[in-house]
């Protein structure tokens, strides 16, 4: 049925074909993949963006010049 409608289109032939089924694979692959998701992993990525900021640690000599005593 893809490759009938698909064909009719003048100028995409093999091309479109290709890349429906590319696109459809990897739509089915992420659907996939999201539904295998554990819900404690859902729910900490739905929760991330809520999260307090912790401190950044950053190495001291990064922040202040360099002495040479």
């Amino acid at each position: 049925m893809i490759q009938n409608v698909l064909s009719r289109i003048g100028g995409i032939s093999l091309y479109g074909v290709v890349s429906i089924c590319i696109f459809v694979a990897v739509f089915v692959a992420v659907v996939a993949w999201i539904l295998t998701r554990r819900g404690s992993y859902l729910k900490s990525m739905r929760e991330l963006p809520l999260e307090e900021d912790l401190p950044a640690q950053t190495d001291c000599n990064l922040l202040s010049p360099a002495r040479h005593e």
